[in-house]
């Protein structure tokens, strides 16, 4: 698998895995029809800050 963080081409790392897990728990927490829209703006917050920082946008 390719890194999505900003290391070395190739390199995957433990904190690579960790920040793709808690970006997917975010997703699944953001699919959750009882959340209030303050909540879900803050989910999504979280999300495009994160997809930031792993170079994925």
């Amino acid at each position: 698998m390719v890194s999505t963080m900003k290391n070395k081409p190739g390199q995957y790392t433990c904190k690579d895995y960790q920040s793709e897990m808690i970006l997917i728990s975010l997703n699944r927490k953001l699919a959750d029809h009882q959340l209030s829209d303050k909540e879900r703006q803050d989910i999504k917050k979280e999300i495009n800050k994160m997809e930031k920082e792993m170079g994925m946008i």
